[in-house]
């Protein structure tokens, strides 16, 4: 009997019923500093990614420096909380500004060789590290579990109600598959799973607050997701990897957790105190 999936679909439910129950008990078991560890692992292969997007045919040097400045800046956002994050993400940039004036590529068009770094410079290392600043907060583990969960529902809501019901396109430049259905299929999911966590783990939170959260997570989600479709698009790619059957690589799980990460920090830190 052939038990492997025959379509994308089936390799991308059975990846996630494998990968879900793991990430979530390495999470909890694991420790804040374990997470860190996650999340640093996870920013190296995604730069390795990202980097092939954006500098094809780079040098790997280049590659090396941006994933040492970002690895700075991912511990610096555990050693010494948003002060760390923005230090490490200040002094990152003055060296690549040293950098560009040291080496001004004559060669190249410089704002679109200027663009490529700064992107890279700031993308991964400034969205990554909400994460661990989240986490380092009070109940941080269930916050984090919060926006997996309102992310990923969102996720597969988006999905199932653009496949059964998606006629009217969202995004055609950028996706094409993408449907405004799909999309208010998974604001939908977003602001269920954001009632089960007020109802549950998250009971101290006013459930208007929690609802409005979900929804704007819902949205900028959708937006993070369109963006590194953006990025596929004009590097004329499909996806960014092929660590996750079905899934495509890292950048492809995390590209809509990326920008409400900064979001549920700023909730926590200047509405939840």
């Amino acid at each position: 009997m052939d038990l492997k999936p025959k379509t994308s679909h089936g390799k991308r439910v059975i990846t996630a019923v494998l990968l879900i129950p793991f990430i979530f008990s390495y999470l909890y078991w694991g420790g804040s500093l374990f997470f860190v560890f996650l999340v640093w692992a996870g920013f190296s292969l995604g730069s390795q990614e990202f980097f092939r997007l954006l500098h094809p045919g780079a040098t790997k040097s280049l590659l090396i420096y941006h994933w040492v400045s970002g690895s700075l800046a991912v511990w610096g956002a555990y050693w010494k909380g948003l002060e760390g994050l923005i230090m490490a993400l200040v002094l990152g940039f003055l060296f690549l500004i040293f950098s560009l004036v040291i080496t001004f590529p004559n060669e190249k068009p410089f704002y679109d060789h200027l663009g490529r770094q700064v992107i890279t410079q700031w993308y991964l290392p400034l969205f990554m590290p909400f994460f661990i600043l989240i986490r380092l907060e009070n109940r941080g583990l269930f916050w984090i579990f919060f926006l997996m969960a309102v992310n990923y529902a969102g996720d597969s809501g988006a999905f199932y109600a653009g496949r059964t019901w998606g006629r009217h396109k969202l995004a055609p430049q950028v996706s094409p598959k993408k449907t405004i259905e799909g999309s208010l299929g998974g604001l939908a999911a977003n602001i269920l799973i954001a009632l089960i966590f007020q109802q549950t783990l998250l009971k101290e939170q006013p459930l208007g607050f929690m609802v409005a959260l979900g929804l704007v997570i819902g949205l900028v989600s959708q937006i993070g997701d369109l963006l590194e479709s953006i990025f596929k698009r004009a590097a004329r790619i499909k996806d960014s990897g092929s660590l996750f059957p079905g899934h495509g690589g890292i950048l492809d799980r995390i590209d809509s957790l990326l920008l409400p990460a900064p979001l549920v920090y700023f909730y926590i830190v200047f509405v939840n105190h």
